[in-house]
């Protein structure tokens, strides 16, 4: 027997409040599909609102942080990502273009998210990052460490723009 998922399209929408809700938008042939039930198509597009609720508002919650530089705010991010997939992976219902959402929802662009997801994949561990290299210098070499540190090593050291300062 094979199992049958359904792909959604999650929309932001407001409630009463004026809060930020998201709707899973089911395909009008899911409901002539003859089997499968429709109530557990129901809790199942219930529970993927909730936690794709918890995942935007986790990853929103993120994005300051993204910008001190620091190589393992990029891993914890695409972790989160990765244990959303990883939660959903068997559901009734999953999210079609995930990444095309979160983006949207998030404020982070499409090809950010991708990279982080990319990221945590190829490291399935935090502890095998170094995080004196720089999130751009793994991801413009392939997330291979050894490329990341000679790009590292190669790049030009700041110096300060303008002219020098008498003294």
């Amino acid at each position: 027997m094979s199992l049958i998922r359904v792909a959604v399209h999650m929309q932001p929408q407001r409630d009463e409040n004026g809060h930020t809700i998201f709707r899973a938008a089911l395909p009008m042939g899911v409901w002539f599909e003859k089997s499968l039930d429709k109530n557990a198509v129901e809790q199942a597009r219930a529970e993927l609102e909730e936690k794709y609720r918890a995942l935007v508002e986790s990853l929103r919650a993120m994005l300051p942080s993204l910008k001190d530089g620091n190589v393992l705010r990029y891993w914890m991010f695409g972790d989160v990502v990765n244990e959303f997939e990883l939660q959903t992976a068997d559901t009734l219902v999953l999210i079609d273009k995930l990444s095309d959402h979160l983006a949207r929802d998030v404020g982070y662009s499409k090809t950010m998210i991708d990279l982080c997801r990319r990221f945590r994949h190829k490291f399935s561990d935090a502890s095998q990052i170094d995080p004196t290299l720089s999130f751009d210098a793994y991801h413009r070499n392939g997330f291979d460490p050894k490329r990341a540190a000679a790009y590292e090593r190669a790049k030009p050291s700041k110096r300060p723009r303008g002219r020098p300062r008498k003294q």
